[in-house]
């Protein structure tokens, strides 16, 4: 059925107005509730979609709260709180200790003399409201001017008790220093303390400059800077007391390189070192050691002496606390005059010397250079107690018997004047040994060369050897049976199968004082060992049936002896000899001094008896 044509237009014009609302841009924004699906028929649900009940009801918006007022709220919370927990904190912790309200001041002078006392002065002022708890200094500083750290170092430390709020406390340290001039020393203080109600413990540092001057005692080197290699330099070394009144007594410790060699000193060092006990000095006095001795090595090497002087340490040779030191360098150049020095004796036995020798010393000397040396001089010294300095033959030389040199020159060596460029000479030099002396004689043999070029330095070589004259150590064997220290027995003649104890005596005696003196022998299978001896460092191996006997140490001109107990028993195959009952008897030896080692072998010892009376032959086994 058609709709009138009235509410057709109605209708129309109901679908044009909700159109126009929809899409007017212009329209204000409202709130568009729909019709929702309910769980249960409400009693104002429309039953129809009339005018009454349109779909689309239009209501006001309601925006709420926003997301930026919402910050804003949280924001200005959280920013009373912060507030007030600032607040609780200062107010709780008006008793917490900081450092920074701890006041340190260390007055000290700027400058000091060296092993004088310097007053220092802490003032300590506690600005906190809590009291430091427990509180104690400890004042720090290097005293010496030594590489140990731990022998230099000092640290005092005071006990102050609690400082309270406001309180200012005061500490008097005395500081002694000891180093070279224009050297910086920090003194540094440190503060420790507690507060009330913990364990914990704080601490809080200050420090102080101090510029040393003039050492109380200082060590001065004086001596060449550059050498030749195998040159002879000398180097003194002074200490001087710089202080006003009188030193203490201390000790010199020189670090020489390995490669110096000391030829002598004046005065001798502490034993086994190099070290020089200094005794007290006065104001101003000073005490000289002079060093004499050469560098090894080759051209271009460098080597360092050092010095220091100090307090005495733990033993005589060792040094506290450092009151100066120096050191200095020494370059070394190899000299274009080459100078060799070689021994033969009579014995044929090398460079080695014995008693009763006729010793020569060859000299040569060499221009290594390309351009010739002139007034070359070449002197040999000698000394030590090993030759007879009375006969010596000095060839061409010129000998001087009361200085104990021997000189060639141009005035006895027309080839001295000019020595030519890779050209080389040599001399000789006859030296007789002494027959006896004392223990390990010895030749010390110092040759030097001078020349000159065009060049303004000299022309400087050297080279030193030292010979020590080798004894002989003596070894006497024996067997005995009646005169022997000890009661022996069995059959004399010895017979087959039967046994007969015997003793052997061993005698050891030397020239030269032996460091260590070894003898040993082995038993043949039909001897055996009795356990009787004289001396307990006799010893027998049962494995090797070897008996050893360790003399030990043996004085110059001394001897030894031992006496050991054996027990034989020959086969029927010894009947009309006179069997061994020993091996060969060695001795082993090393001089103490010269460290030549010597070594000497007897024949076999037998059953063979000397010296006692018997009726007949006591030496042959007899089968009878």
């Amino acid at each position: 059925m058609d709709l009138p044509s009235n509410n057709r237009k109605e209708e129309r014009s109901v679908l044009d107005s909700i159109e126009h609302e929809l899409y007017n841009p212009k329209s204000k924004l409202e709130k568009t509730e729909l019709h929702h699906v309910k769980s249960r028929r409400a009693l104002t649900l429309p039953t129809s979609w009339g005018e009454e009940a349109p779909l689309l009801i239009k209501t006001d918006i309601d925006p709420g709260m926003s997301f930026g007022t919402k910050l804003l709220l949280v924001s200005t919370i959280l920013l009373f709180c912060a507030l007030g927990f600032s607040a609780w904190r200062v107010m709780s912790l008006r008793n917490v200790v900081s450092a920074a309200n701890i006041d340190m001041t260390a007055s000290v002078a700027s400058f000091a003399e060296g092993g004088e006392t310097l007053p220092l002065i802490l003032t300590l002022h506690n600005r906190n409201t809590a009291a430091l708890e427990s509180a104690s200094v400890t004042l720090l500083y290097k005293q010496g001017n030594g590489s140990q750290d731990e022998q230099e170092k000092v640290q005092e430390k005071r006990d102050i008790g609690t400082i309270v709020s406001g309180e200012y406390k005061k500490q008097d340290f005395n500081v002694v220093l000891y180093g070279s001039e224009s050297e910086s020393r920090e003194l540094v203080v440190k503060l420790e303390y507690k507060v009330l109600g913990s364990n914990a413990v704080f601490t809080k540092l200050t420090s102080a400059s101090v510029v040393l001057r003039t050492p109380p005692i200082s060590v001065g080197i004086d001596g060449p800077s550059k050498l030749s290699v195998g040159q002879a330099g000398t180097y003194v070394f002074t200490i001087k007391n710089n202080s006003a009144t009188t030193s203490l007594p201390s000790v010199l410790r020189l670090q020489l390189p390995d490669t110096f060699t000391v030829e002598n000193a004046s005065p001798k060092s502490l034993p086994l070192s190099n070290s020089w006990s200094i005794p007290q000095l006065n104001k101003g006095d000073s005490f000289v050691v002079t060093l004499v001795g050469s560098f090894d090595g080759k051209e271009g090497d460098s080597a360092t002496l050092a010095a220091k002087i100090g307090s005495k340490g733990n033993s005589p040779s060792e040094i506290g606390i450092v009151f100066a030191s120096q050191s200095t360098d020494v370059s070394l150049r190899v000299s274009p005059l080459e100078l060799l020095m070689s021994m033969t004796t009579s014995g044929g036995i090398g460079e080695s010397l014995s008693y009763g020798d006729r010793a020569t010393l060859e000299l040569t000397y060499n221009n290594r250079s390309s351009q010739a040396l002139q007034d070359v001089e070449l002197k040999l010294s000698l000394s030590g107690d090993a030759a007879l300095y009375t006969i010596i033959d000095p060839g061409t030389g010129y000998y001087d018997s009361i200085a104990k040199t021997i000189t060639w020159n141009r005035a006895v060596n027309p080839d001295l004047v000019v020595l030519a460029p890779n050209s080389q000479g040599v001399l000789r030099v006859v030296i007789p040994i002494v027959m006896r002396g004392t223990n390990s004689p010895t030749l010390q043999a110092v040759l030097t060369g001078t020349a000159s070029t065009k060049s303004s330095d000299d022309i400087v070589a050297n080279v030193t050897k030292k010979f020590s004259v080798s004894g002989s150590a003596t070894l006497q064997a024996s067997t005995q049976y009646k005169t022997s220290l000890f009661v022996n027995s069995g059959p004399i003649p010895p017979r087959p199968n039967k046994e007969t104890t015997y003793t052997i005596n061993l005698k050891v005696s030397a020239q030269n004082a032996l460091s260590s003196t070894k003898v040993s022998f082995v038993l043949p299978t039909y001897v055996s060992w009795r356990g009787v001896t004289s001396d307990t460092s006799i010893v027998y191996d049962t494995k090797t049936r070897t008996v050893s006997w360790n003399g030990g140490h043996l004085d110059q001109g001394k001897s030894i002896s031992v006496d050991i107990g054996l027990m034989v028993k020959p086969s029927q195959s010894h009947v009309g000899l006179s069997p061994t009952i020993t091996s060969g008897i060695v001795l082993d030896a090393t001089e103490e001094l010269s460290k030549v080692h010597l070594r000497t072998t007897l024949t076999p010892l037998t059953t063979s008896v000397k010296n006692e009376v018997w009726p007949e032959n006591p030496s042959i086994v007899v089968d009878r």
